[in-house]
C-alpha cells in the first residue's frame, strides 16, 4: 500500500472552494428564473422534468443544495419545467394547462 502525502498549503482548500463557489455563483447569475424544488422530490419525477426540458431545448443548469434542487433557467421556459400548482403537488408545466406528468400521490 502506497502513502500518499499532502502538499499543498493550508488555506488552499479554502480557496479552490471559494473559487468554486464564485464560478457557481457567476454561471448561476446567467439565467434569470429559478424553481426550487425539495431535495426528496422523486428521482423520477427529477428525470422526466430534465428529460422534459431535453427535448424542448430548454437551456437550464441544476444546482443541488442543502435541502433543495434549484434548475435555473430563462424566462418563457416555464412551460417545460416543474411548477407547484395549487393542488400542492408539482407538476410539469404551468396549471392552465395540461400537465406532461402526473406526480406519484407521495411527492
Amino acid at each position: 500500500m502506497a502513502k500518499r502525502q499532502n502538499t499543498h498549503l493550508v488555506g488552499e482548500n479554502q480557496k479552490r472552494s471559494d473559487q468554486q463557489s464564485n464560478w457557481l455563483e457567476s454561471l448561476r447569475r446567467v439565467f434569470d428564473a429559478e424553481v426550487h424544488l425539495p431535495a426528496d422530490i422523486s428521482r423520477e419525477f427529477l428525470s422526466a422534468a430534465l428529460l422534459w426540458a431535453t427535448d424542448n431545448k430548454v437551456d437550464f443548469a441544476l444546482f443541488h443544495e442543502a435541502g433543495k434542487i434549484t434548475i435555473a433557467h430563462f424566462g418563457g421556459d416555464e412551460t417545460y419545467l416543474p411548477s407547484r400548482w395549487s393542488d400542492k403537488q408539482w407538476h410539469i408545466g404551468l396549471e392552465d394547462r395540461e400537465p406532461f406528468f402526473e406526480p406519484d400521490e407521495d411527492h
